[in-house]
């Protein structure tokens, strides 16, 4: 018997089944929208079994964060490893979060959030989002803590969240000729934290 060549027997990758999964359940939802969309039909379409869908999701509404999950984890991660570097927290603040936006693919633009109406997803987005957020803020807040009043981390956990997501929100308005995602959350976010900015500078 001959042996195939390298070619040959390497040929086109196999796409993994998370991504099997993440173009079956897009597919299904242009197509008859999300709410009609159960997971036995997005399995069937991947070609995969029930079980293998929850080893990568809890649950659909996972789905329509696919995109944006990941940054959210890295965000965090990066909060939580950042130790004594220059200045305050509050300015290594916005360089983090800058950092991490610079880090997302430019390709990966949130097709749950941009095809709202087309797919039927802000009932969902809107459950399974506070969950998310809330942990964001929460991470914000455990980060600038060491310098600020626990009323100050707080508010400040909230403002930076609601500036990322309006970052977020008009990068994905802005369409095919988008600039880059830390454009945007920066020009949302150094406005919001000016004023904190201000109000430590004043009690020294």
């Amino acid at each position: 018997m001959t042996e195939a060549s390298p070619a040959a027997r390497v040929g086109r990758p196999r796409r993994s089944s998370r991504q099997m999964l993440e173009d079956a359940a897009a597919e299904l939802f242009l197509e008859q929208g999300y709410p009609a969309t159960s997971i036995e039909q997005i399995t069937q379409r991947a070609g995969v079994s029930r079980n293998t869908f929850f080893n990568y999701f809890g649950a659909k509404s996972d789905l329509l964060w696919i995109d944006l999950d990941p940054s959210i984890a890295a965000l965090v991660t990066a909060l939580g490893a950042s130790g004594s570097e220059e200045g305050t927290r509050l300015e290594r603040l916005t360089t983090l979060i800058l950092a991490v936006a610079a880090e997302h693919p430019a390709s990966r633009v949130p097709w749950a959030l941009s095809q709202v109406e087309l797919m039927g997803t802000r009932a969902d987005l809107e459950a399974s989002a506070p969950a998310r957020l809330l942990a964001l803020a929460e991470a914000i807040q455990t980060f600038v803590a060491p310098e600020e009043s626990e009323f100050i981390a707080r508010t400040i956990g909230s403002v930076a969240v609601g500036a990322i997501a309006a970052g977020v929100g008009a990068w994905i308005a802005a369409g095919v000729r988008r600039d880059r995602l830390e454009t945007y959350v920066a020009a949302a976010l150094r406005p919001a934290l000016a004023g904190f900015t201000n109000l430590a500078k004043g009690t020294r």
